[in-house]
């Protein structure tokens, strides 16, 4: 999808370009992608955009016609929101009036039948919850605390299964194809951030956190492609970690042990000389509590063993007696003192 040259777009404009209506009304990821590429190649079109957006969410209809006064009322509503009065005043034949309501309202249509196709459905996570779903071609999803999955509302098995996540599950994927030849429908596509984790069926862990996605493979396969990168496609086996970083756009595989790092599904965090550094990131992004460091050499400080994370506070205490350090709660700053 390529970008037209919106550097002297006015606000007008915008609210006149269909894409961008379809955007505001119904926006998919390709379309995400599309308009904050314009935005971060023309910045100057950030305010112009945010204001376009305000005026068509503004737009509602309660009828499919409109008479000449209710054309005119519409007319003159776009008019003030969009500063047009600011401008030479001009006027509008009826009939010119009459055609830009109606493709308005066709627009609008459209748009309304786009958000009813692709509108998806979003299940998330509090700070210290882990939820279990199941979605609706079988496939389980364990998802941890502060954790967000979204699916398409109309699950369409003819087509690709495809989730997005942000944060972190564990995915037991449904394996639909039996025999003969894969069809569309039998691909499982998991969206983390550019990172896309393809299966058929199979196990692993994914954690989309702090530009850095993890993907830690416990059964079957996995491939791994990286959106608008050409490479070819990674693949991992059971006992792989791939860990993909947004920024640099590189991805780094490894081999682990799988079990450590999909423990949380259990109620327990496991700890194999891990930096005090990387395990309060860990706390942070499960409980919401920021980290304070009194003195930066804690953080080097390492822990190993196996730690119940049935409550936060037996998790400081365990951690706190296992390498002799103070952690003390402030529960009205959301702060973990440590020294």
């Amino acid at each position: 999808m390529q970008s037209a040259d919106f550097s002297s777009y006015t606000l007008e404009d915008f609210i006149d370009h269909p894409r961008f209506i379809l955007w505001v009304s119904a926006p998919d990821p390709a379309l995400d992608a599309f308009w904050q590429k314009v935005q971060e190649d023309y910045p100057e079109t950030v305010a112009i955009i945010t204001d376009a957006r305000k005026i068509v969410l503004s737009l509602r209809f309660q009828q499919e016609y409109l008479n000449s006064a209710e054309q005119q009322s519409l007319w003159n509503a776009i008019a003030q929101q969009s500063k047009l009065y600011e401008k030479p005043v001009f006027r509008l034949s009826f009939w010119l009036r009459s055609a830009a309501a109606v493709l308005l309202l066709g627009l609008l249509a459209i748009s309304f039948f786009f958000y009813q196709q692709y509108q998806k459905i979003t299940v998330d996570t509090r700070y210290g919850q882990v939820k279990t779903l199941t979605l609706p071609d079988g496939t389980i999803v364990t998802l941890n605390a502060n954790s967000k999955l979204r699916y398409p509302k109309n699950w369409n098995s003819a087509n690709t299964r495809e989730v997005w996540i942000e944060g972190e599950a564990f995915f037991k994927v449904n394996h639909l194809h039996k025999s003969g030849v894969i069809k569309e429908g039998d691909h499982f596509v998991v969206h983390a951030q550019k990172l896309k984790v393809e299966v058929l069926g199979t196990s692993f862990n994914v954690n989309n956190r702090r530009g850095l996605v993890k993907v830690a493979l416990a059964t079957g396969r996995v491939g791994l492609e990286v959106k608008g990168l050409q490479r070819p496609l990674i693949k991992l086996q059971p006992g792989d970690l791939a860990e993909y970083r947004e920024k640099e756009e590189t991805i780094v595989k490894r081999k682990i042990y799988t079990p450590d790092y999909v423990s949380w599904k259990t109620g327990e965090l496991h700890f194999n000389s891990t930096p005090l550094s990387e395990v309060l990131r860990i706390i942070e992004d499960d409980y919401g509590d920021k980290a304070i460091l009194k003195d930066p050499a804690i953080g080097y400080k390492r822990l190993s063993g196996n730690f119940s994370v049935s409550s936060e506070d037996a998790l400081l205490k365990a951690i706190s007696t296992s390498l002799g350090i103070s952690i003390q709660k402030d529960q009205a700053a959301h702060q973990l003192i440590i020294n």
